[in-house]
């Protein structure tokens, strides 16, 4: 079953990605009744006014930690699907030293998420790993991948929506900012395919 439904999100990512180069589709126009929860990667997505900001509940520095302090708006917005867009601040500031620790810490957020919006599904994305010279700033970003691997097996354990942003790592990194944790414009459209084709109809 998980190589069909791998298969069948592959076919839809790829026919979105072909309509929104040909015209025919805005990737933007497809988000509606969402939240996305997030850090100053997350800020782009309003910097660049892609998405609408009382939407995008991003500031520079945020980790799951603030879930509780945003818990308000988001029971405000009711939103059919919730966007977990964080990471790079969990990994670095060292709160959480490894995988399994962040993972327990995620699991509290996701009972208070569910509890509070039983109507909402929520998808956790997997954290964009960093790139030099962003390692000057901090060698813990080197960690990623392990972080990765333990959010993604907890996700599978647990039934959570996972959103595997390995390939759009892989195919547009050279679309990251100089300093080699955040993004460009163009970026942002290849992230926002992905979630979009992870998005259970």
């Amino acid at each position: 079953m998980d190589d069909v439904e791998g298969a069948v999100k592959k076919v839809r990512k790829e026919a979105q990605a072909e309509a929104i180069a040909n015209g025919e589709l805005s990737v933007w126009a497809q988000f509606s009744d969402y939240v996305v929860f997030g850090d100053s990667r997350s800020v782009g997505f309003t910097f660049y006014e892609l998405l609408d900001s009382q939407r995008v509940l991003a500031e520079a520095g945020r980790t799951i930690d603030a879930v509780p302090d945003c818990l308000n708006v988001i029971k405000t917005l009711n939103p059919s699907y919730l966007f977990m867009c964080t990471g790079i601040n969990d990994v670095s500031i060292g709160l959480w030293p490894t995988p399994e620790e962040y993972v327990a810490a995620y699991e509290e957020k996701m009972q208070l998420l569910m509890k509070e919006l039983p109507d909402t599904h929520i998808y956790i994305n997997s954290i964009f790993p960093a790139k030099d010279p962003a390692f000057e700033k901090s060698e813990l970003w080197r960690n990623i991948p392990e972080y990765n691997n333990a959010l993604k097996a907890w996700c599978e354990e647990k039934g959570y929506s996972y959103i595997d942003n390995t390939e759009v790592f892989e195919e547009h990194n050279d679309l990251y900012d100089i300093d080699g944790i955040h993004f460009q414009e163009a970026f942002y459209e290849y992230w926002a395919i992905n979630m979009l084709a992870e998005i259970e109809i």
